[in-house]
């Protein structure tokens, strides 16, 4: 039991590390060559259930923050 109170600091230090670097990872721009092709896939037109074809929702920078 003494071992596992020893480990609850390192264990919060850890955790919290983590959870910035995914954070600002998470929140990082897309590289611009990322950003042309979901561009230009967003133009494809992609057929539904339905059989009428329609364009794919926006992936744009701007709409993700």
């Amino acid at each position: 039991m003494a071992n596992k109170l020893s480990q609850q600091p390192w264990d919060t230090l850890i955790d919290e590390n983590l959870k910035r670097v995914f954070d600002e990872d998470a929140n990082a721009d897309l590289p611009p060559h990322l950003m042309d092709l979901l561009d230009r896939l967003d133009k494809i037109p992609v057929a539904d259930g339905s059989g009428s074809a329609s364009g794919a929702p926006s992936h744009s920078q701007e709409e993700a923050e």
